[in-house]
C-alpha cells in the first residue's frame, strides 16, 4: 500500500479529532447511532514520524483514544477512529457502515471489521464495483434517523465539480441527523473556493468550519498544498440554550488550540467558526 499523502497529515489530525470529539459526545449523552463513512479509504497505514510526535504532543483525549496503535507505527482511518472512540465509551449502540469504489480498500475496510455498507443497504453496491459515494450520499440523506453521522471525506475533484449538488444534500441530511465534511481547498480566494464559501453560507449556515492552511516545510506528505475544510452541520449545533452544545463547542476548542500549537500555526486559527455569524 503505497499512498500519495501520509495518513495522519495536518488535516487529517484536525479531522479525526473533530470526529473522535463528536463521537465521544454523542456516546455521552447516551444516544445509539450509525456512522456513514462513504469514502472509506484505508482502515490503517503506517505512521509517519512526525505523525507519531504529533500525535504525542496532543494532552490525552478522544483523538489520544482512538489512534490507540500511534505507538506502534499505525495510524487509523474514519471508520476505525469512530469505533474506537465509541468502544472507550461503552457505547454499544453505534454501527460503523463503510465503502470505497476501489477493491483492495473494501477487502482491508472488511479486513478489519468494520461493517460495509452493502450490509445495510445492498441497493448501494457498497461493496461491489462500480460503487459511487456521491450516488450513495444522494440516497442516504433523505433516509437517516435522527443523531445518525455521515462523514464525506472526497478528494480534490469535490471543490470544483461536485459542491453545488453535494452542499444542498448536506442541508438536507442536517435537517435529521449531521454530517461532517471534509474538504480540500485549493485557494479561498479563487471563484472555486469562493462559491463554496456562498454554497455554505446559502445552504449550511449556523455549521461549524474549520480550516487548516498549507503547511510547508514538513516532511508529512499531503499537507503543503492544499487548505483542509471540516465543516460540521447538525440542527442542534445553532440550537440556542443547549448546554450539551456548549459542552461539544468548549471541547472542539480546547482540542483545535492544542492542535496549533502541535502544528506551530497562531493561536486560535483552527478553531470552530459559525458559518454566516
Amino acid at each position: 500500500m503505497t499512498l500519495p499523502y501520509d495518513m495522519g497529515n495536518a488535516g487529517d489530525l484536525l479531522k479525526h479529532g473533530v470526529l473522535a470529539e463528536f463521537v465521544r459526545w454523542q456516546c455521552e449523552l447516551g444516544r445509539s447511532f450509525r456512522f456513514f463513512d462513504l469514502f472509506g479509504g484505508e482502515p490503517e497505514g503506517p505512521a509517519a514520524r512526525e505523525v507519531v510526535k504529533r500525535v504525542r504532543a496532543l494532552p490525552k483525549g478522544a483523538l489520544q483514544t482512538a489512534q490507540s496503535g500511534v505507538g506502534e507505527g499505525l495510524y487509523y482511518g474514519s471508520g476505525v477512529v469512530a469505533r474506537n472512540v465509541a468502544a472507550d465509551a461503552g457505547c454499544g449502540g453505534v454501527q460503523v457502515l463503510t465503502a470505497d469504489r476501489e477493491r483492495g480498500c473494501r477487502e482491508r475496510l472488511r479486513a478489519s471489521g468494520l461493517s460495509m455498507l452493502d450490509e445495510g443497504f445492498p441497493h448501494l453496491g457498497g461493496g461491489s464495483v462500480g460503487y459511487d459515494a456521491y450516488t450513495a450520499f444522494g440516497e442516504i440523506a433523505r433516509i437517516l434517523k435522527a443523531d445518525d453521522l455521515v462523514l464525506l471525506d472526497p478528494f480534490g475533484e469535490f471543490l470544483p465539480r461536485k459542491a453545488q449538488t453535494v452542499v444542498p444534500q448536506m442541508a438536507e441530511a442536517a435537517r435529521h441527523a449531521a454530517v461532517l465534511l471534509f474538504a480540500l481547498n485549493l485557494d479561498p480566494g479563487n471563484p472555486v473556493g469562493r462559491r463554496f464559501d456562498a454554497l455554505l453560507r446559502r445552504y449550511l449556515p449556523g455549521a461549524w468550519r474549520m480550516s487548516c492552511p498549507p503547511l510547508a516545510g514538513t516532511r508529512v506528505k499531503g499537507e503543503a498544498t492544499y487548505h483542509a475544510d471540516v465543516v460540521l452541520a447538525a440542527r442542534p449545533l445553532h440550537e440556542a440554550g443547549r448546554g450539551d452544545v456548549h459542552v461539544l463547542r468548549t471541547r472542539l476548542t480546547g482540542f483545535t488550540r492544542h492542535l496549533c500549537s502541535v502544528l506551530d500555526l497562531p493561536a486560535g486559527r483552527l478553531e470552530p467558526r459559525v458559518v454566516g455569524g
